[in-house]
């Protein structure tokens, strides 16, 4: 922040010109000393920081630390003393006010400065909306936070965004309207523990505020809608014959999507509706293989068949065509008592075992181990061989992978063989009428694999309770 007349500045000190503190700046260096984090900064907040190794100063509205520009600045240290702990609006118009300040202080912005009555308004307020659904909000400067607890687990959640101020969300078949106090983007961002049915939606604010409420919530007529239009986004190759599919539905709308459930995808083929069920999956690992994936996308898995009129129609959509796809549906729920889930899957048998993975590895409230068994005819065929092993390797005790090729082809850390006897033994351990029953079991795959798993694992001492087969 230069002086605005020469006689003004002061000798700076070695490594501390213009070109240096830009340097720093793009350094990586945290010149907020909150890790770039916005806040909201009252008034008496403010004026805490008011010494030379805690030094905040406020310029119309927006709330810098210049603890590390101090020697870097050409009026030097006492001059810069002055403004420390106050707004400094009216002092730095007198002297600085050609000086494009907010390019010289853009890594040190702390956030914005609110009158101290706005600052004490409450941020989380609890609100009995019925008997079986009460509700908190809460905000920052960017975004607000809708959190429902509903007395259910896994409960049915769709949310949709009307308009930048008009917000719907349906949960367990109830819908409500909420015009909010200002506008939001999409898409937005849904956590749901399913075993205590808490729901949090994160709206992100288009303009930095504070408001003084989120709006007002009625009801709503429930609309029932049994496909939404989704439009293609692109394909990436994943194996010879496996693609993976980036789909947006054309409203702003979020449907979530448990472990195990699927959506039937609908597309008019020669003058006929054709439906089958697929299931929505994520990659396993952060990667940018697939690019942006956001919120609002649904993503498939789909296998190419000679024969296969629907997944060769998916495999040849341009960007731009679009196909209809329906709510979420499937009963399967993790097991409450179960933290030992073994997954026995052939080919694209995988897809229902990647959302178990993921969320059994990121659970808030249990520690799961799991183990999958992957059956393959080569090794070309499998499906996400690399994100799988990443996950083995990130948690060494907690997911084990078995590579089981019933072609020729045996390679590094796989084996050759069918689904028998001997395998299941060997990663299945047996159960008895005495144990305590820890394990749980997925199987999905063609129907051959699935009725011999379910026979083996059978002899082993599992009942109908301890296993789930995905049709």
């Amino acid at each position: 922040m230069a002086t605005g007349t020469t006689r003004n500045k002061v000798a700076l000190a070695p490594g501390h010109s213009l070109m240096d503190w830009i340097r720093l700046g793009n350094s990586g260096s945290d010149l907020t000393g909150l890790g770039g984090k916005l806040i909201s900064v009252s008034r008496s907040e403010l004026a805490r920081h008011n010494k030379r190794s805690d030094a905040w100063l406020a310029i119309r509205g927006t709330v810098y630390n210049v603890t590390r520009y101090m020697d870097f600045h050409p009026g030097g240290v006492d001059e810069l003393v002055r403004g420390i702990g106050t707004d400094a609006t009216k002092l730095f118009s007198e002297i600085h006010a050609w000086v494009n300040y907010e390019s010289i202080l853009q890594k040190c912005v702390v956030g914005h400065l609110v009158n101290d009555e706005i600052y004490k308004l409450p941020q989380v307020l609890k609100t009995p909306i019925e008997d079986d659904l009460k509700m908190d909000w809460f905000q920052q400067l960017g975004f607000l936070c809708f959190v429902f607890y509903t007395k259910s687990s896994y409960p049915e959640v769709s949310v949709s965004l009307k308009s930048a101020n008009e917000f719907y969300y349906n949960i367990n078949g109830k819908t409500r309207y909420v015009k909010l106090h200002n506008n939001v983007n999409w898409p937005c961002n849904v956590k749901v523990v399913a075993e205590t049915g808490k729901i949090q939606v994160k709206l992100f604010k288009k303009v930095l505020a504070l408001w003084p409420t989120y709006g007002n919530i009625s009801q709503a007529k429930f609309v029932q809608i049994d496909f939404w239009k989704c439009i293609f986004r692109e394909s990436y190759k994943v194996t010879h014959n496996v693609q993976f599919l980036l789909f947006k539905y054309e409203q702003q709308v979020y449907n979530h999507v448990y472990p195990g459930q699927h959506v039937y995808v609908k597309s008019k083929l020669n003058g006929c509706d054709i439906s089958r069920p697929y299931t929505p999956v994520w990659p396993l690992v952060d990667t940018t293989e697939y690019g942006r994936i956001a919120e609002d996308n649904l993503c498939l898995l789909v296998k190419t068949y000679p024969n296969g009129t629907l997944s060769s129609h998916l495999c040849s959509l341009c960007p731009g065509d679009f196909i209809e796809v329906s709510k979420p549906q499937g009963s399967f729920e993790c097991w409450t008592l179960k933290t030992n889930l073994i997954l026995l899957a052939a080919g694209t048998g995988i897809t229902p075992m990647v959302p178990i993975i993921w969320n059994a590895l990121h659970s808030p409230i249990k520690k799961y181990h799991v183990t999958l068994l992957y059956w393959n005819k080569t090794e070309k065929c499998i499906i996400w061989k690399e994100q799988l092993n990443e996950l083995c390797a990130k948690y060494t005790s907690r997911f084990i992978v078995k590579h089981i090729l019933s072609g020729d082809d045996n390679q590094e850390n796989t084996q050759n063989g069918h689904v028998d006897d001997v395998l299941i033994k060997k990663y299945v351990p047996a159960q008895s009428n005495n144990d305590q029953m820890t394990s749980a079991i997925c199987i999905c795959g063609p129907l051959g694999f699935n009725q011999l798993c379910e026979k083996f694992i059978i002899k082993q001492g599992y009942s109908a309770n301890d296993y789930f087969i995905f049709g």
